[in-house]
């Protein structure tokens, strides 16, 4: 069946860009999380050329119920919606289980729609499976990467340099490091003045703790596991590991009381009230932490790229968690000829420029032109960031690995484990449910305390700012 199954998806896409006549009032309708980013969707469609089809949303809170509405439909092989965004880690399970059209198919057809019009790397964040076999499930239609916000006017307050230099004999600046930010972060926690030196998610849903603390891990060195070999053990518990998830831990410190549960928009609350000195947040989030309507910080707001750490083998490292959506189409609409004609105008430089004016385009002549680049205070810090971008494993049983991973890290942030514990336990029930899926662990005897040397050798002898 599944292989029927693979033969009909063909001969529809075949079919796509054939001439194909619109039907009267076709409704495209797409799943997504509510937003900024939605919202621009449906006011660019509206200009669509194409009045005989009206695109739709289908829009979900953020979390479990985006990802559910998706995985439910699917499993039912239903048409309930025609396209969908959904997380780049959900491609393993969406492409994996045979639900979603494989976009190459559209790129031999289609005289605009081609690879080469996105960043290769980020059309391979967000639709390739498996990793590097060129076949593609979605299009880097909202790129985002966590970013670094901060208060230019403490930074560049005299008083507070001077006697942050006192303190630390360093200059007061943007943290490069985890190892700076912390200092900084534990100069400006006052709670007796309402202010505290950082901000950060921690929460148990969907995937705050995890996308946070990935941040941390990588940078030390550690890894989620070994993609060759499919080991946990020695790699998500690894001393780097746990230098990096220790260090995410400890930042809780200089965060406001009940940080630890945080998800975005205590973040984004916290921090345009004037209760933060610095934050890690996605870049997705940036339009409204620079709105003076929306933020009482707002013209004191500064825009960075996360830090990166120093590991325990001596090399600088920055990595951090790619965010974001692709667009992937959902194989059993029987509307896929009108679904790639509106994607062919859709992904056209002036309605992607018009999208980019609110949220992060995936569209390259859009990212690379100066004009975009200097529309506000952070794009050209997003253009950065995106070459360190990390992601979770791109493998089916990601839902069930994630649940495990928050739920070990939340352990970890509140205390009941120790970071060590808490990451053995995770590292434990990662191959147990690697096993039962049918992968074999090869060990190789013996994981390195640094899995980055082994795995993608990124460390380097000297810091690089990009915060100067």
């Amino acid at each position: 069946m599944k292989y029927r199954s693979t033969l009909l998806a063909s001969a529809a896409v075949a079919g796509m860009l054939c001439g194909t006549a619109a039907r009267a009032d076709t409704t495209l309708t797409f799943v997504w999380h509510a937003g900024t980013c939605a919202d621009a969707i449906m006011d660019i469609a509206k200009d669509y050329p194409d009045k005989t089809v009206k695109v739709v949303p289908a829009l979900v809170p953020y979390g479990p119920e985006w990802h559910n509405k998706i995985a439910s439909e699917f499993a039912i092989q239903g048409d309930a919606f025609d396209f969908a965004m959904w997380d780049s880690q959900s491609t393993a399970e969406f492409a994996g289980g045979g639900h979603a059209v494989k976009i190459n198919d559209i790129f031999d057809q289609s005289t605009y729609l081609k690879a080469d019009i996105f960043p290769a790397s980020s059309l391979s964040q967000y639709g390739e499976y498996p990793d590097g076999s060129g076949q593609f499930y979605g299009l880097p239609v909202n790129q985002d990467a966590y970013g670094l916000m901060y208060r230019k006017d403490l930074f560049e307050n005299p008083g507070e340099q001077a006697a942050f230099k006192a303190k630390y004999n360093r200059d007061l600046k943007v943290p490069e490091t985890y190892q700076e930010a912390k200092e900084v972060a534990e100069f400006f926690t006052r709670p007796d003045q309402g202010l505290y030196g950082w901000g950060q998610m921690g929460g148990r849903d969907y995937d705050f703790a995890t996308t946070a603390s990935n941040s941390y891990l990588w940078s030390f060195g550690g890894e989620l596991y070994n993609p060759a070999t499919m080991e946990v053990e020695g790699y998500l518990n690894s001393p780097a590991s746990i230098d990096g998830v220790q260090a995410y831990v400890d930042m809780f410190k200089y965060g406001p009381p009940g940080s630890g549960n945080w998800g975005f928009d205590e973040v984004n609350a916290s921090f345009q009230q004037g209760q933060l000195a610095m934050a890690m947040q996605w870049f997705y989030f940036n339009g409204s932490n620079a709105d003076p309507k929306v933020s009482t910080v707002a013209e004191q707001t500064g825009f960075g790229i996360l830090p990166g750490a120093v590991g325990r083998d001596g090399l600088f490292r920055r990595q951090f968690s790619v965010g974001g959506q692709g667009m992937g189409i959902n194989k059993y609409s029987k509307k896929l000829p009108e679904l790639v004609k509106f994607m062919e105008w859709y992904f056209q430089p002036e309605q992607q420029t018009r999208y980019a004016a609110v949220c992060q385009t995936g569209l390259k002549a859009v990212l690379e032109s100066p004009e975009w680049q200097g529309l506000n205070s952070y794009n050209r810090q997003f253009s950065t960031a995106l070459q360190y971008l990390n992601d979770y494993w791109h493998l089916p049983e990601y839902p069930v690995m994630l649940d495990i991973l928050q739920e070990e890290v939340s352990n970890a942030i509140s205390g009941s484990k120790t970071v060590e514990q808490a990451l053995t336990d995770a590292a434990t029930r990662h191959e147990r449910t690697l096993e039962r899926a049918g992968y074999k662990i090869d060990r190789k005897g013996g994981a390195p305390e640094v899995p980055d040397t082994v795995i993608s050798p990124a460390g380097q002898a000297e810091v690089t700012p990009v915060n100067q």
